[in-house]
């Protein structure tokens, strides 16, 4: 993760404006209450029609529907924000028409080509951004939203009118400046899990996570990254502050000199993220996927969606049958995945997927003399090695998994993950076990089954483990939370403040590891956030270490195990 990164601050005035640093785009409702009468100024409103109707800031213009054209049928159809600039024969929702169809309603608005304009909505809305977007992308280079929209200029007091302004038709002539501004579904494939990309999903975790099913399949792009829009906004509808709003980029990836696409599920809201990183905060290099969720269920290909936002983290028993077992042995000198059965030595001899090796880890880790040496050592003997994938697997709930998960995670092992269900959902599958010894030896033959004895070599990650509970907070600044994973609290706890969250939360009523959806309900519930640093704690690490895993694989970007230096490692 990069730390020292350079952040661009743009600011741009309206004649006779002051403005703070770093709000690029953004006016304040006391600007516009001492402006609103300027003759070069066109206020737009774009929220709901039902809602401008009851009330808005005088001399605004209505950008949704008017009051004779948004009830069809008895049906009020005004979503806002671009109820007029949507043709007739979109192919997708939210789809802006041609730059003639956006010229000609940008000039019954009133809109000329030297107007200032000032875009708001309800406030802390995606309406106002997506708007702007479509003005500002057909060429227009003076329009602003308004900080807070409406609901912060009512809390101010300020004079609302129900009266409907006369609008003389304005000259603005529509012209696509930076077409590359907007991509393509071709041009996101091209993008996924590039180092130098963060594709970011705009909407909220229901959406995200699966658990809301907005449209024909649930969940999100694979690789990309969570990053709600309304955590844009404060109580009073305004933006957060920009160094606030840096550290939570920040803290999912989301760097200014990386590639952004911002995505949602029709692309109002990723045009919300697009305006906040690129005017709010200045990153250089935002791009919008217009076609967004509905685009990419709709093309021909059935590209996938995932649930959990590191869904390589958990493997299905068919997966590891073929990339860890028996007949990929026979084909490739080093299959590079190796599976590691974690239960006691006579659980595995009793029955264990072909293959795999055995290191029974709650018995290992109950050792007072098993070093950070000790581990590597074994390690290697086992065939483990950095390059090659390691899944674990357990009996079923995965606390014996997860456990090996989090030590390897910790050593510094790039690449982990845990088979889902364990030998439970391997036998689901009438998958075959053997009693044959996994022979671990040097090659013979040129596709030799046995496998490589390596070198590992541990480096340990601090961030993954908490040793000293009273070590300051150092991640962007934001919050440690802690969680206890235990049954029950015990009388002492290593802090005073923390979640009580069981570790049996992570589990489904058959023993397996919840869905996505559920699991996020959990977290999110009690109020644990992704933009924190989370601390496990239990007094039994397997139970620590299933919370760990649950988080990781939702995405939590900074998750540790409390484990003092004392006993194993």
């Amino acid at each position: 993760m990069l730390l020292g990164v350079v952040f661009f601050s743009i600011a741009f005035l309206l004649p006779g404006a002051v403005m703070a640093e770093g709000t690029g785009r953004l006016v304040s409702v006391q600007w516009l209450a001492k402006h609103k009468d300027d003759p070069n100024l066109v206020i737009i409103d774009v929220s709901k029609t039902k809602y401008y109707l009851e009330n808005h800031i005088p001399g605004a213009v209505s950008g949704s529907f008017s009051a004779k054209d948004y009830i069809s049928y008895g049906i009020d159809t005004s979503y806002g924000g671009d109820d007029l600039l949507v043709a007739p024969d979109a192919r997708l929702p939210w789809h802006a028409g041609s730059p003639q169809y956006i010229q000609t309603v940008m000039r019954k608005m009133g809109i000329n080509n030297d107007s200032t304009v000032v875009v708001y909505d309800e406030g802390a809305h995606f309406h106002a951004p997506q708007f702007y977007f479509a003005l500002t992308f057909h060429g227009h280079k003076n329009a602003y939203l308004l900080d807070g929209g409406f609901a912060k200029w009512a809390s101010k007091g300020l004079p609302v009118t129900q009266a409907v302004p006369e609008v003389n038709p304005g000259d603005f002539v529509a012209k696509i400046v930076n077409p590359n501004t907007v991509v393509d579904t071709d041009y996101v494939l091209t993008r996924l899990y590039k180092k130098d990309t963060a594709v970011v999903y705009a909407v909220t975790s229901k959406w995200y996570y699966g658990s809301y099913l907005a449209y024909n399949r649930p969940g999100h792009i694979p690789s990309s990254v969570l990053a709600p829009y309304p955590d844009q906004f404060q109580e009073d509808k305004t933006w957060r502050p920009a160094d606030v709003l840096k550290r939570q980029y920040l803290a999912q990836e989301i760097l200014p000199e990386k590639e952004v696409i911002v995505y949602c599920g029709g692309n109002p809201a990723s045009i919300s993220a697009w305006f906040t990183l690129h005017h709010v905060l200045g990153y250089p290099n935002v791009k919008v996927y217009y076609d967004a969720t509905t685009g990419w269920l709709k093309d021909p290909r059935d590209l996938p969606l995932h649930l959990y936002q590191n869904q390589h983290l958990l493997r299905d028993p068919l997966w590891v049958h073929w990339y860890a077992g028996t007949r990929i042995q026979y084909l490739l000198t080093d299959p590079g995945t190796i599976a590691v059965d974690v239960r006691p030595e006579e659980k595995y001899k009793s029955g264990h997927i072909p293959y795999a090796v055995n290191i029974p880890v709650q018995e290992l880790m109950a050792k007072k003399n098993m070093t950070l040496k000790n581990w590597q050592t074994l390690l290697g003997d086992k065939g483990i090695a950095s390059d090659k994938e390691v899944v674990i697997y357990d009996e079923q709930t995965g606390d014996a998994a997860s456990l090996m998960f989090w030590l390897l995670e910790y050593m510094g092992h790039p690449k982990v993950s845990v088979m889902t269900g364990g030998l439970a959902g391997w036998n689901a599958w009438n998958l075959k076990l053997t009693n044959d010894e996994t022979i671990i030896a040097h090659p013979r033959t040129k596709f030799d089954v046995s496998i490589s004895p390596e070198n590992f070599i541990a480096n340990p990650r601090k961030n993954r483990r908490l040793v000293n509970a009273n070590e300051k907070p150092d991640f962007f600044g934001l919050p440690r939370v802690w969680i206890a994973c235990l049954k029950n609290v015990p009388a002492r706890m290593p802090v005073s403040d923390f979640k009580h969250i069981p570790w049996d939360q992570n589990l489904d009523s058959a023993g397996n590891l919840k869905n996505a959806g559920q699991l996020i309900e959990v977290y999110e519930g009690a109020g644990v956030l992704k933009y924190a640093e989370i601390v496990c704690y239990s007094d039994s690490v397997e139970d620590a270490a299933m919370t760990y895993y649950a988080l990781r694989a939702l995405g939590y970007p900074q998750v540790r195990v409390y484990l003092p230096s004392k006993g194993a490692l």
